[in-house]
């Protein structure tokens, strides 16, 4: 019974140990279950941070670098001001397949041409300075990205190749002017002039043209002479023609024309478009104001009279446009004085507006100036930046009164008053004896120096009538403290010319 009860009492506290080590592998199972749940959470929130980015949700940009050119080489994006290398497997792309077609929108953006290739490039090995990034379903998409996890110092990109984009130049434009010449285009690595066999229907083409050059719109045709005249120092001959005009109604210049062989031969386009510079400046001399008078424009450092053109139309709005250049309205009359000799001469515009006057000529006889008159006698008000230094200045001397004026005013007045003071200064031309006795009182003798000057008042020698106040403050002071103090003198005067050092 013994033995059985102790092994009754072992199996207990065996029972009772197994019980205990089942609550101990128990908890060490919930703390591992646990870890490898957060272990796993972290794993994951890592991942997701970088798994599944959407660059077009927060802005991005691309760019080709490695080749010097803006139009190829390696593909990178960049992402809240960081760039990333774009791996050579995105979008699904491999070693063996290459899509020109889809890598269009990233030349778009790139602003070149259509694109000629993409795919796989060299590796780069060696220090890594930019992440790796791949990107999902269609080419050109950055929805959907996810940063590479590789150590590696080995970058796998891919490599774009664009058109260069179109570009338009006017080239050999008279007398140096600006948005003005004989049009060049530039395709890729192919450039020359465009022919022209007939001017009508191509206003669209230059206004298209004008427009991409940020030169306004079309003015007129560059006449055939100026574009064949002779050149000047600096400037080159435009190259041979290449193109040629297919569609005067198109959307992009690249429609617009097409590809021919070199010509030697034949009519260049050339046109000049409204912005063209510098434009021609007039003025009116020999009136009562600056707002008549007769026209005169300037030619190169001088002015010369401006030759009428009357037979052309538009020649009031030519007037017109003078006035309003001397800020003096519109135009209220003009005259044509007849030439007084044959021989005055004068400078002479071709019809049409003075602003869209692109060449003067010279009028060497007969030359009939015009007498203009504005509708303002005097120029039209100030200028802007005349009337902002008026309110400047106003400004600046508000504030110079406000910050210095109180205390220019509190000096003023202590000046002032200070003159004020000095007017009772005592008498003047005379000394004062004092004689002191015993009984403590003061006896004042007057002696005239000047005789003659004794029957002559003199302003200072009494205070004012009516008044309390002693014109003395400071010697009776004095005297007070003296006639206040033990008296051991004897009854012998004492002379006070120190007092009247006081």
């Amino acid at each position: 019974m013994a033995a059985g009860g102790g092994k009754g009492h072992y199996q207990a506290v065996g029972s009772g140990e197994g019980e205990g080590g089942g609550r101990v592998e128990k908890g060490v199972g919930d703390r591992l279950h646990f870890l490898t749940s957060s272990l796993l959470s972290a794993v994951t929130s890592c991942l997701g941070g970088l798994r599944g980015l959407n660059l077009e949700e927060s802005g991005f940009s691309v760019r080709l670098s490695g080749s010097g050119s803006w139009c190829q080489g390696r593909l990178e994006v960049n992402a809240k001001d960081t760039w990333y290398i774009v791996h050579s497997q995105s979008w699904g792309l491999s070693p063996f397949r290459q899509d020109s077609a889809g890598a269009s929108k990233l030349c778009r953006q790139l602003q070149c041409g259509e694109p000629l290739f993409l795919a796989h490039s060299h590796p780069l090995t060696g220090k890594l300075f930019l992440k790796q990034i791949t990107c999902h379903g269609q080419v050109g998409s950055f929805s959907n990205c996810s940063l590479s996890s590789s150590r590696t110092n080995r970058a796998e990109p891919l490599a774009l190749i664009c058109l260069a984009p179109p570009r338009l130049q006017l080239v050999a434009g008279p007398g140096g002017l600006r948005c003005a010449g004989v049009v060049e285009f530039y395709r890729g690595s192919l450039g020359g002039t465009i022919s022209i066999e007939s001017q009508d229907g191509t206003q669209d083409l230059g206004n298209h043209i004008c427009a991409a050059l940020q030169c306004g719109s079309f003015l007129k045709h560059l006449p055939e002479t100026e574009a064949t005249r002779a050149l000047e120092a600096g400037e080159r001959r435009p190259l041979p023609i290449r193109w040629k005009i297919q569609n005067t109604s198109c959307a992009s210049l690249e429609q617009c024309l097409r590809k021919v062989q070199p010509q030697a031969g034949g009519q260049a386009l050339g046109l000049i478009c409204t912005d063209f510079q510098p434009k021609v400046q007039s003025r009116l001399v020999g009136g009562s104001s600056s707002c008549e008078g007769t026209v005169e424009v300037r030619h190169g450092k001088q002015w010369d009279p401006l030759c009428d053109s009357s037979s052309a139309k538009g020649s009031a709005a030519r007037w017109e446009e003078v006035c309003q250049e001397q800020q003096c309205g519109n135009v209220s009359s003009y005259q044509v004085l007849d030439a007084t000799e044959k021989t005055s001469q004068g400078l002479f515009c071709p019809p049409g507006k003075l602003s869209q006057c692109y060449q003067l000529l010279e009028r060497k006889s007969h030359c009939k100036r015009v007498f203009v008159t504005c509708q303002s006698s005097s120029p039209a008000g100030l200028g802007a930046g005349t009337v902002m230094s008026i309110i400047l200045a106003l400004v600046l001397l508000a504030v110079l009164l406000v910050v210095c004026g109180p205390l220019a005013y509190k000096k003023l007045v202590k000046k002032f008053r200070q003159k004020k003071q000095r007017q009772w200064i005592g008498p003047t031309g005379m000394n004062q004896n004092m004689s002191f006795h015993r009984n403590h009182t003061v006896t004042v003798r007057s002696q005239v120096e000047n005789p003659s000057a004794s029957h002559v008042e003199n302003e200072y020698s009494q205070p004012p009538r009516n008044s309390q106040i002693s014109a003395y403050p400071a010697l009776e002071g004095a005297l007070h403290r003296i006639s206040t103090q033990p008296d051991n003198s004897s009854d012998s005067d004492y002379d006070l010319h120190g007092a009247q050092r006081l």
